[in-house]
This record gives C-alpha cells, sequence and structure tokens, in this order.
C-alpha cells in the first residue's frame, strides 16, 4: 500500500505465523509452546521478507509497520527482536528467564522479606526487559531497541527504539493517523504511539 509515495509494509497474519507463537514458562523463557518448536523459522521465506523489509524501511515506514504488527497479535518477543539484530539478551529480569515465572515470585518474595516491600529490583521478578544492540539498520538511524515484557503472560507492554534523531514529530503524526485513527499518538521529548494493550515510544540517544 502506498500513501504520498510513501510505502506501507502490511504482514498477513496467516503468513507470519511465526511471529505471534506464544512464550511459555518452563524453568526458564523460551520461544515457543510445547509441541510447536520450530527451529527453522529464521530461514523461511516469510521471515527473511519482513527482517529485509524492516531493515530497509525508513523511521517512519517502520513505526507505521510496527502498528499493524500489533494489531494483528501480541507478536513474539524474542522473534520481533530478531528482525532488529543477532544480539538479543536480557537487560533485566535475567532471573525470570534462567528459574521461571513462579520461582522468580518466591525469590522475590523471599528477598522482600528480608529487605522491605518494593526493595526487590527487576532481576528479583518485577519486569522483564530485552535489548537489541547493535540494531541492523540501513541507515543506522537505531542503536538500540529495548523491550519491555509482562512477566505474567509474556506480551509485549512497551517497545523502545533509541534513534540519533527523531525526525518531525508533527508531519510523522499526521501521516501514521492517516492509516489509523484508533491510535494515541503523543509529542514531547519523546514520540509515544500508543494502544490498549502496548506502546512504541521513540526516544532520542543519549
Amino acid at each position: 500500500m502506498e500513501l504520498g509515495g510513501l510505502l506501507m509494509y502490511t504482514n498477513n497474519g496467516d503468513e507470519r505465523k511465526f511471529l505471534y507463537v506464544k512464550k511459555y514458562f518452563a524453568g526458564k523463557v523460551v520461544d515457543e509452546e510445547a509441541g510447536t518448536f520450530d527451529t527453522y523459522y529464521g530461514f523461511s521465506d516469510e521471515y527473511l521478507e519482513l527482517k529485509q523489509k524492516l531493515e530497509e524501511s525508513t523511521l517512519l515506514e517502520l513505526l507505521i509497520e510496527l502498528v499493524h504488527i500489533f494489531k494483528i497479535g501480541w507478536p513474539n518477543s524474542s522473534r520481533l527482536a530478531s528482525l532488529f539484530g543477532k544480539n538479543y539478551d536480557y537487560a533485566q529480569g535475567g532471573l525470570i528467564a534462567l528459574v521461571g515465572l513462579k520461582k522468580a515470585h518466591e525469590m522475590k518474595e523471599e528477598f522482600e522479606k528480608q529487605h522491605g516491600k518494593g526493595k526487590a529490583g527487576m532481576d528479583h521478578g518485577d519486569k522483564i526487559i530485552g535489548k537489541v544492540e547493535p540494531v541492523e539498520r540501513q541507515n543506522n538511524d537505531i542503536q538500540k531497541v529495548e523491550i519491555d515484557i509482562d512477566m505474567e503472560c509474556l506480551k509485549i507492554n512497551d517497545l523502545y527504539l533509541y534513534v540519533n534523531e527523531i525526525p518531525n514529530m508533527d508531519e510523522m503524526k499526521a501521516t501514521i493517523e492517516q492509516y489509523y485513527d484508533d491510535i494515541k499518538i503523543t509529542i514531547g521529548d519523546r514520540f509515544i504511539i500508543s494502544d490498549e494493550s502496548y506502546r512504541v515510544i521513540v526516544v532520542k540517544e543519549g
């Protein structure tokens, strides 16, 4: 689809099921539900096509595509992250990834019994944050991607894009709203797209 010369990369949920495979806990955070393990999704035509399009897109095109991805369903956080680069890791919440949700809850409760309510850091069960750095982009405009993951259901709450420069926010807002009239866009020191269950946040790095 094109709008004023802008190319929108719309994805089809049926063709890109790899992106919506749910996570589950089994002692550690893994990518697939039991019985649906597909190690080779990263070699599929659908995956490679989407990865190339995201790498070659402008920031505006990327934002439009990300909104569309979230509208189809809850994308698997590590699979979405892999589209931005190979170096995906946990910036916070590694304990949850290592021992699973139930054990992390138990460890958090024990920690707070000893040190006080609210004293547990994110690695004691508050939150999972994934990070991709460096980001594979043709124009090198994004330095880092962070993904704030809900520890209860493993959906993405916030997707942060740390960029060198944020393009004209008013122009980006006006263009995105031509595609989607049911999302909220907030302009300030950050460019924030928000819907009922997620946010995409563009932040100037440094």
